[in-house]
C-alpha cells in the first residue's frame, strides 16, 4: 500500500505544469469512481459506495469508448446488498469554445453507457446509464472527475436512481506509445 501510494503522489509531483486535456484521437484514459453517493429516485434511500474501474479510446478528438466495471455496497435496513455491472460506455468533451467553463484547467463531457447488470440473488439484467460530468485537469494528464449519473437495471429485481460519482482519470497522449517502440 506504500508503494501505491508513493507511486500515486510521484506522477502528480512530475507532471506539474499548466494542465491542458490530452482527449485527442489515439488517446487512452485509465481511471475511475472510487465513490458514490446513492440519492434513490423512486427507490427508498439508501447509501451506497461504489468502485468503478474504467479504460477508454479516443476515437476522436474529444470522443471516447471504452469499457467500466462496477461493483456496489448497498447499506440498506434489513439486509445489505451487492451489486455489479458491465458497461461499454461512451464520453463527449465539450471543447472551451462549445461550453463555457469557470476553470480554464476543466472540461465539461456526457457520459452515456449499457451492458448488463445485477445483485447478489438477482438475475442479471439490462443496464443503462447517462448523464453530465466535470474533469478538472490537476495536471496535464491527470484529472479529478464528477459524475452524475441516471443508472438504471432493468429484469428481475429492477432498480433505478440518481447517482453522483467522483474519481479520476489518467489521460495518456497518444505520443506516449510512439516513444515506447
Amino acid at each position: 500500500m506504500k508503494k501505491f501510494l508513493f507511486s500515486t503522489l510521484l506522477v502528480f509531483a512530475c507532471s506539474v505544469g499548466v494542465a491542458t486535456a490530452q482527449l485527442q484521437k489515439g488517446s487512452t484514459l485509465v481511471g475511475g469512481g472510487i465513490g458514490d453517493l446513492s440519492m434513490g429516485l423512486g427507490d427508498e434511500n439508501v447509501f451506497n459506495i461504489t468502485l468503478t474501474p474504467r479504460v477508454g479510446y479516443f476515437i476522436q478528438d474529444n470522443v471516447a469508448i471504452g469499457g467500466k466495471v462496477g461493483l456496489t455496497y448497498t447499506a440498506q435496513p434489513g439486509e445489505d446488498a451487492y451489486g455489479y455491472n458491465v458497461n461499454a460506455f461512451g464520453r463527449y468533451y465539450f471543447g472551451p469554445d462549445e461550453f463555457d467553463t469557470l476553470l480554464k484547467q476543466g472540461r465539461w463531457f456526457l457520459e452515456a453507457g449499457a451492458g448488463v447488470g445485477g445483485a447478489r440473488g438477482v438475475d442479471l439484467g439490462f443496464n443503462v446509464n447517462f448523464g453530465p460530468g466535470y474533469a478538472y485537469f490537476l495536471t496535464e494528464n491527470v484529472a479529478v472527475e464528477a459524475l452524475l449519473l441516471y443508472n438504471g437495471t432493468f429484469g428481475d429485481g429492477s432498480s433505478n436512481g440518481l447517482s453522483l460519482n467522483v474519481g479520476f482519470q489518467i489521460y495518456f497522449p497518444k505520443s506516449l506509445y510512439k516513444n515506447l517502440r
